[in-house]
């Protein structure tokens, strides 16, 4: 049996989306799509525009076979590390491919770009250390430029986010003994970052989730998400229902107990308590925080682990230890065949049955997730995972 892994967020799941699994499908021949998906908090440091069961059920109802949720502690990282978990797991569950979404560039392409950066290994946190003022992709765009040129595949494939996801990801696999082989499928119709929502096929999850939370009514966005009840307070939530938690957890806490929370650095936390006191609206605190060393999606990711209360031992705890296991979030008939076959794997457990399997620190965060998101739907307490015997697809 022939297993494709697909490492995604789907927030919101749209057309893009569909196309990938498709052509993940075709071009490998896989006989299951197994998706690592970010739960109820994503990447760039945010809560999930919808919550994780209603995404996956929309996945596989649209080419997914299995989708195995990827935890806080590897969806809510910068580049690297959300690369190294999701890219683990895939392996772990025995994925002969890797498909990913990218502006352009095939695996020949990647190769280069993951043997390039592997050459400057050692000369990057040197060369990190004498440009702090800037961000880590800025200051491996320039190292990459200086040793390659700007033409050379490390320089272009830094040069966007799916670009650079899909390095990363490259980069990860080509550490294990028995690497995926890496499927690049060429994005079609909006950038990732492209936020105005027009009449293209494709609009990116940018533009999407910014129609979604403001005019509702255009045609275009119900074109593009076919799936939603636009009567109903879903897929709405972001930031600004937090907002005032986080407030209250910054201002009651002492300096030592902000310093303790992950990735807090570089005194940053004066700052934040500044921050908070003197602005209205998430908006304003990360502009206020923001600067060439920070970067938004850096700031975001922070006040996600300072909302959850994530400290730095807890994480050190968690990337010292292989991961071991994954939640089933749901699947399809195939994807059940495939999930009896892969009870014999000792290495990995995969896990449908919640009623054996209690992770009180992740139902924690997915309480506080639930509480305020305005749709109300339950996402900590579901008792089995989604089961999708039907096609349905846009």
């Amino acid at each position: 049996m022939k297993v494709c892994g697909v490492i995604a967020e789907f927030n919101p799941f749209h057309q893009g989306h569909a196309y990938l699994l498709e052509q993940a499908r075709e071009k490998t021949g896989a006989d299951v799509i197994v998706v690592v998906m970010s739960g109820n908090w994503v990447q760039r440091g945010e809560p999930a525009i919808e919550q994780k069961w209603s995404r996956a059920e929309v996945a596989l109802q649209n080419g997914a076979d299995v989708v195995i949720e990827m935890p806080t502690a590897v969806s809510c990282q910068a580049t690297d590390l959300f690369a190294r978990g999701a890219v683990e797991i895939l392996q772990k569950v025995g994925c002969h491919f890797l498909a990913f979404g990218c502006e352009s560039g095939d695996a020949a392409f990647f190769e280069v770009a993951v043997s390039q950066r592997n050459t400057i290994e050692k000369e990057i946190s040197r060369f990190v250390e004498e440009n702090r003022s800037l961000t880590f992709a800025s200051q491996l765009t320039q190292l990459a430029v200086k040793e390659f040129g700007e033409a050379s595949a490390l320089a272009e494939a830094l040069q966007s986010p799916n670009q650079q996801l899909g390095l990363a990801y490259a980069v990860e696999n080509a550490k294990s003994e028995h690497p995926m082989q890496i499927v690049p499928i060429t994005r079609v119709g909006s950038g990732h970052l492209d936020d105005a929502l027009d009449k293209t096929a494709f609009a990116s999850g940018t533009a999407l989730r910014k129609a979604l939370k403001g005019n509702r009514v255009e045609k275009v966005l119900r074109e593009q998400l076919s799936y939603v009840q636009f009567d109903e307070e879903e897929y709405k939530n972001d930031w600004s229902s937090y907002w005032a938690i986080l407030k209250s957890i910054v201002l009651r806490s002492t300096d030592e107990e902000l310093r303790a929370i992950y990735q807090m650095e570089e005194g940053i936390e004066n700052r934040l308590k500044e921050a908070v006191r003197t602005t209205l609206t998430i908006e304003e605190c990360l502009q206020h925080l923001k600067n060439k060393r920070w970067s938004w999606a850096r700031l975001q990711r922070l006040l996600v682990y300072v909302l959850l209360g994530i400290t730095k031992m807890e994480m050190e705890d968690y990337w010292n230890a292989p991961i071991h296991q994954g939640k089933v979030l749901g699947f399809t008939l195939k994807g059940q065949k495939w999930l009896k076959n892969m009870r014999e794997v000792e290495s990995f457990n995969l896990i449908t049955n919640y009623a054996a399997y209690k992770d009180e620190r992740q139902e924690s965060w997915d309480l506080l997730y639930d509480f305020w998101n305005p749709s109300k739907q339950i996402s900590a307490t579901v008792f089995k995972p989604i089961q999708v015997n039907k096609e349905i697809g846009f």
